[in-house]
């Protein structure tokens, strides 16, 4: 059931549409049925039924994979065989169905279908139309796609730099605490699949980082953390995830590693950082916790004895590498 969970925004779009169509169509059918035009009367009390249940398929599982594509042809299927029944005088109902298409699908592929249906109803209804009404069609169908595809696509690109916000560490660009807890929940939560290989946690802290800030001022710490982020990404697989835990605090998570892969890639991380000339030629130093996954632990006792193992480091003398008992 979905009463516990967050739903999304294209959730939200799915069943706004579906429920409206259902809602605004149904009056429609009786009022056909009424007067008898049961070709009409059917194809509605079709739509009411159809948008029904994938408001419902979708408001109890949250899946909308597949909902979209079936709304988007509805919307698709429902007008053109509503003008053909019922000739041009239905042609109104083009337009919110092609405000939804652009709704429910990526603006390219939107576009796309938009401007084939629009250009093959054109193609039917050209000997019913006038001149003056079919130059009319050409250019309100343009506007409507322009608009609704410049909206689309505005859309899209502003959710997906939300959604890249909402992950990333601003000023390093590496993932930040909430998504390493969201990394975290997903492998506890999947501990029992974890067969054929156990992630392992990289706890990085930047020696005497606060000395730095102090004498240095905050501008040049800050170049210290974006340069660090930069050669440790360097230096990561597309197996290894960099997250920014809080502080001169950073965490890698290696996916598909072993405990002594993981041992292998924290000493390169720390001979690099070792090796590197910072701002204003400083030289910097990590001490570093590495801990393998134990199943059944949550990410806290995970990250918690990486952190204990980290504190080792810096109490046997800084710019080491230990790992977690």
């Amino acid at each position: 059931m979905m009463k516990n969970r967050k739903r999304t925004t294209e959730e939200y779009i799915v069943l706004s549409i579906s429920g409206a169509s259902a809602l605004c169509i149904a009056p429609f059918f009786f009022i056909r049925a009424f007067h008898s035009e049961w070709a009409i009367a059917l194809l509605d009390l079709f739509t009411v039924i159809s948008t029904t249940v994938l408001f419902t398929y979708v408001y109890n599982t949250g899946k909308i994979l597949v909902a979209r594509w079936l709304l988007a042809l509805l919307c698709i299927g429902i007008v053109v065989a509503t003008i053909s029944l019922k000739g041009a005088q239905q042609i109104v109902w083009l337009y919110p169905a092609l405000i939804g298409i652009f709704f429910l699908l990526n603006p390219k592929q939107s576009l796309f279908i938009a401007t084939v249906m629009v250009i093959g109803l054109g193609i039917f209804l050209w000997d019913q139309l006038n001149y003056i009404f079919i130059v009319q069609y050409i250019f309100s169908t343009l506007i409507t796609l322009l608009f609704s595809y410049a909206f689309a696509d505005r859309m899209l690109r502003q959710q997906t730099q939300l959604k890249e916000l909402s992950v990333k560490d601003p000023l390093t660009g590496a993932g930040n605490r909430r998504a390493m807890e969201e990394e975290l929940l997903r492998i506890t939560e999947q501990s029992s699949a974890l067969k054929h290989h156990t992630p392992c946690l990289i706890l990085i802290d930047l020696d005497e980082f606060k000395k730095i800030n102090d004498q240095f001022g905050h501008s040049v710490g800050d170049n210290i953390l974006r340069d660090f982020a930069d050669l440790a990404s360097q230096k990561l697989t597309h197996d290894d995830h960099l997250f920014r835990f809080g502080g001169e605090e950073f965490v890698v998570i290696s996916h598909h590693s072993n405990l002594e892969k993981a041992t292998i890639l924290a000493e390169l991380l720390r001979e690099s950082i070792d090796q590197h000339s910072f701002d204003n030629n400083l030289h910097v130093t990590i001490s570093i916790g590495i801990a393998e996954y134990s199943h059944d632990e949550t990410g806290f006792e995970w990250i918690g004895r990486a952190d204990k193992a980290m504190y080792k480091a810096k109490n046997a003398g800084r710019n080491l590498c230990c790992v977690a008992a």
